[in-house]
């Protein structure tokens, strides 16, 4: 496995970009007394679920420590947990590493080793998203407002629309049909809200409709999950969830169950 010695700024600095910062990567583990950190990035991912992912991993061993400011209450470490990038910092002595995790925490050493390790092999585990999901379905025009105040109502919700911050507005009030950008939210939560369930996107166009839901208020599970049944009945519906696809009968399967697919 490749080894190499920094004490430079510059050093560091070029070992990271030859590494991308470590955007979007990992601090795989850390194990004190003495100190080791092992982080990695992916070299091989399409972060579809159940699909292979290769990890490059490399572990980080200061040798004086001037500055740890690791705190395990408020990092996670692991492959599961994505970092936003690894920075070389200048210090008045020594070499320093800051790790934005999104926490941020620093090394300050005099020098350190860094050993490339074997190459993690594995596959990305599936997962879904409670606050997001996008639909693709055969429809040829956009539903009106109407038609998601009267679905919902047979689940027990009485919703009206809204923008950012804006006063209730019912169907007929919502523009047709390009209502991007509007809120579902229950009628008796507007005055006390400012958002809701954020149309982030909808479009039809050659057959083919797209639709894009953000849920924006942790109150609205239920009005969430009866919303997204819905989706499910869409003509050929397919609907992504954090890594993971389903077709419309599927997707309801699992609201039911809340097993992921465990094969691609």
């Amino acid at each position: 496995m490749l080894k190499t010695t920094i004490h430079t700024f510059n050093d560091l600095d070029k070992w990271l970009s030859d590494n991308f910062y470590f955007e979007d990567g990992h601090v795989l583990a850390i194990k004190e007394n003495p100190l080791e950190i092992i982080v990695g990035y992916n070299v091989k991912a399409n972060y579809k679920a159940n699909s292979e992912r290769h990890i490059l991993p490399f572990k980080i061993i200061p040798s004086e420590i001037y500055e740890w400011t690791f705190d395990i209450d408020v990092t996670n470490v692991g492959d599961g947990n994505y970092i936003e990038y690894i920075e070389a910092r200048e210090v008045e002595n020594g070499i320093c590493l800051e790790f934005v995790t999104p926490a941020t925490f620093r090394l300050v050493t005099n020098s350190l080793d860094i050993e490339e390790q074997e190459l993690i092999k594995t596959t990305f585990k599936p997962w879904t998203s409670e606050k997001e999901v996008y639909l693709t379905a055969d429809l040829s025009e956009v539903p009106r407002p109407l038609f998601w105040k009267e679905k919902l109502s047979k689940y027990g919700h009485d919703i009206l629309f809204r923008y950012y911050s804006g006063e209730e507005r019912q169907p007929e009030q919502v523009p047709y049909p390009d209502y991007q950008g509007y809120y579902i939210q229950l009628a008796d939560r507007i005055s006390s809200t400012q958002e809701g369930i954020f149309l982030k996107h909808i479009k039809a166009e050659n057959g083919k409709f797209s639709l894009n839901f953000e849920n924006k208020d942790n109150e609205l599970k239920d009005v969430w999950n009866d919303l997204t049944a819905i989706l499910a009945d869409f003509p050929n519906a397919q609907i992504k969830s954090g890594n993971c696809e389903f077709i419309g009968k599927k997707w309801k399967q699992y609201l039911a169950d809340k097993l992921l697919p465990t094969t691609e």
